[in-house]
């Protein structure tokens, strides 16, 4: 059964805005920034006539390419976002993984918990080796224990050559 096609709903000056924006940041393609904020190619086309986006369009771009030192980071902040957002999935896939030593899985795991604020609270550490990570979802708790192997100790001397 198909759905019935939903008439287009007319672009606002806060959409044009947005896009604007996305488009001076230039973090990903043109055709997945209009997907992502569902425009159509014809409002694409009315949107490219509108003089409202061209005077968005130029202030968004100076905003974004200012070289202020406030400008640079965030600039910095918000790519490095995007591209932490775009890698969650393989973190996900690393925690899962039991191919992948336990060490990396419990430092994916410890980085999902730090995006989901879960942070301190959710991952310890007290020098002992043994990695308690606790969750509570709900009212549940889920507890992740991993005893390390001993440190690896060298021994030997240093000898000297005059």
């Amino acid at each position: 059964m198909a759905l019935p096609e939903r008439p287009e709903r007319e672009l606002t000056e806060v959409d044009v805005s947005r896009l604007a924006r996305e488009i001076s940041r230039n973090l990903k393609p043109l055709a997945l920034t209009l997907e992502q904020m569902n425009i159509s190619s014809d409002q694409w086309d009315r949107v490219q006539r509108n003089p409202i986006f061209h005077q968005r369009l130029v202030e968004e771009a100076a905003v974004w390419s200012a070289s202020t030192k406030k400008s640079i980071e965030d600039r910095i902040s918000t790519k490095a976002a995007v591209m932490i957002e775009e890698l969650l999935i393989d973190a996900v896939g690393m925690v899962q993984n039991d191919q992948l030593p336990g060490v990396a899985r419990v430092q994916s795991l410890q980085f999902l918990a730090n995006m989901a604020k879960l942070g301190d609270k959710a991952v310890r550490d007290d020098g002992s080796g043994r990695v308690q990570i606790n969750i509570n979802i709900g009212g549940q708790r889920v507890r992740f224990e991993k005893e390390t192997a001993e440190p690896l100790t060298i021994e030997g001397t240093a000898e000297v050559s005059p």
